[in-house]
């Protein structure tokens, strides 16, 4: 039995904290240890966990990490290196907004070992704003989220399989609910991205590297869609999303590729305006491209590395792609003229890339 490490990173979630621990704790697959690192939390959030769980703790079935500073997802998540332990050849990330089924994670561990060409398996997500609509499409239907050019959701039909294989990114992967193998990638994340798109950036190094990230469907976990969920996003939200989902675009394609890519590059933006709050968004954009300017050699360092260590073809990595920017079945705030307008663009896309000879996924 191999141990594994289960990340638990929280920031101010006293109502979450208890419930999450307490599915983990109640795990068929016992071999595991909980991080949790806590992100200077003022809710007493971190008080309540050291008084509840006293004798986890003492034996170090859960171990705590206490950061100074609120550092985010990105480096919250890398901090398990220094304090993980030895023996733990799988680490776990896990939302603490989340709860989880008893055999979550033996199905994982199941998945993982199935294969040794996946890097990492992630569980089936029901997020409470949608889970009647997710459960009826993704197990009557058998559908799952694929790859699409900004990485919003596109979901396809597949195979009736306990796990399925070859996925690139997609939601249902969610690095809310993900295990992955230790050994290949030792530090998950890159620290400059803070919050959002880093799975994106990550989940891309991983098919560089030849590995296969896979869907087990046995594992469930159950999502309050991040807790604080809410239909007008922040200002720091919009921010770190918007120049996020730029710098993958700009680290991850060749010149030439860019060029081609560039129509599709600023329809996509357009439309991201248009949704709702235009000024707001604008104005998210503006600084978002004005930080990638002041942080270019950054960025430029990013690319030249991705492109030194890539080990597969640009041509079979535009293949894994759909060139689909956004779901027409699931997108949550979605009105009935934005969607027919999706379903025109997501012809567009396909018929720019067959005349430009852009290889994409059907």
């Amino acid at each position: 039995m191999n141990k594994v490490s289960i990340i638990l990173l929280n920031y101010n979630g006293k109502k979450f904290n208890k419930h999450c621990i307490e599915s983990i704790l109640l795990q068929t697959y016992t071999y595991f240890e909980i991080i949790f690192v806590d992100n200077s939390s003022t809710d007493w959030s971190l008080e309540e966990i050291k008084n509840l769980y006293q004798n986890e703790i003492h034996n170090k079935k859960i171990v705590i990490i206490e950061n100074k500073k609120n550092t985010w997802f990105s480096w919250g998540n890398n901090l398990w290196v220094e304090h993980a332990s030895k023996e733990s050849k799988y680490i776990c990330l896990l939302n603490n907004d989340t709860t989880v089924l008893e055999n979550r994670l033996e199905e994982l561990i199941k998945g993982i070992e199935s294969d040794n060409t996946l890097w990492g398996v992630g569980s089936i997500i029901l997020n409470k704003w949608m889970e009647d609509k997710i459960k009826n499409e993704i197990f009557n239907n058998k559908y799952i989220a694929a790859s699409s050019f900004f990485w919003e959701n596109v979901w396809k039909k597949i195979n009736d399989k306990e796990f399925q294989k070859g996925i690139f990114y997609t939601s249902a992967i969610s690095w809310c609910c993900f295990l992955y193998r230790r050994d290949i990638i030792n530090i998950p994340f890159e620290d400059y991205y803070f919050a959002y798109a880093e799975d994106t950036f990550l989940s891309r190094i991983i098919l560089l590297l030849w590995y296969n990230l896979a869907i087990v469907w046995n594992s469930i976990v159950h999502h309050l869609w991040s807790g604080s969920f809410k239909k007008s996003p922040s200002d720091f939200k919009l921010f770190y999303w918007n120049r996020n989902q730029i710098i993958n675009f700009l680290v991850f394609y060749s010149f030439w590729t860019k060029i081609k890519l560039f129509f599709l590059f600023i329809l996509i933006q357009t439309w991201h305006i248009f949704i709702n709050e235009p000024f707001k968004r604008v104005k998210a954009k503006y600084k978002a491209w004005l930080r990638i300017y002041k942080n270019w050699s950054k960025i430029k360092k990013t690319r030249n590395y991705i492109k030194s260590n890539t080990t597969i073809s640009e041509k079979y990595f535009l293949s894994k792609l759909s060139y689909k920017f956004n779901d027409e079945m699931f997108f949550i705030e979605q009105k009935q003229w934005q969607s027919k307008i999706i379903k025109y663009i997501n012809k567009l896309f396909k018929i720019y890339c067959i005349l430009l000879f852009i290889p994409h996924s059907e």
